[in-house]
């Protein structure tokens, strides 16, 4: 009697099950399907005069609304990796400015428009979510205004400086600050303050805090809560 030949049959089984399932499940490297990596961006406009910015990463619009004077977007996702950014004039192909950028997998970053609309610049910087101690504020600050285009300081409303020779389109460190503080502005090395900022930050939250304005006529601030 002839013996059947239980291994081929088997193999022959084998080969019609990966035929009808799809040859990807039989392979041995049957890994997790690639995602590209991204990164969470904000746009924030700092210059005065300016018409609504959009902003891209690249040739992709990032912002799903345009970004008018003194506003923020929320954080939208984008591809890290090393790009070339650039506003625009809403609706137009017009460059307002430009900047290459490098944005790391998983984490946030803001890209500032800032100057006027005549002598516009853009910068960025990464920003630390991790949250404050308990019932503390954390808070940064950054100068987008070109009539402060020299180094500026910040400091705690009644009491001491906490920021120093801040540069112009520069970010300084987050600082850690009780709950309902209010801060003042200085031009460099001034013991006045040039600006008042009365907002009283939350325990728990995170916040930039930019200086505009293309004169010290104009001079203001603006409060972003960043979570």
């Amino acid at each position: 009697m002839k013996k059947l030949n239980y291994g081929k049959i088997l193999g022959f089984f084998l080969v019609g099950a990966c035929m009808v399932v799809g040859s990807s499940s039989c392979t041995k490297d049957d890994g997790a399907l690639s995602v590209s990596a991204t990164a969470n961006i904000m746009i924030v406009n700092g210059a005065e005069g300016s018409a609504p910015q959009d902003y891209y990463s690249d040739t992709s619009k990032v912002n799903a609304t345009a970004v008018a004077y003194a506003q923020n977007s929320g954080y939208t996702a984008t591809k890290a990796g090393s790009h070339q950014g650039q506003f625009r004039n809403s609706g137009t192909t017009t460059a307002t400015a430009t900047g290459s950028v490098v944005f790391e997998s998983g984490k946030n970053y803001t890209v500032y428009f800032g100057g006027s609309a005549s002598s516009s610049s853009t910068t960025y910087s990464e920003d630390d979510m991790s949250a404050p101690p308990s019932g503390k504020a954390k808070v940064r600050f950054i100068n987008l205004s070109s009539a402060a285009a020299t180094a500026v300081d910040f400091g705690v409303t009644g009491s001491t400086k906490i920021v120093s020779g801040l540069a112009y389109q520069t970010a300084s460190a987050y600082q850690t600050v009780d709950a309902n503080t209010s801060f003042s502005f200085y031009l460099a090395g001034s013991s006045t303050a040039a600006l008042t900022i009365p907002t009283t930050v939350q325990a728990g939250k995170i916040y930039t805090i930019f200086i505009s304005g293309s004169t010290t006529a104009t001079l203001s601030y603006h409060v972003i809560a960043q979570n």
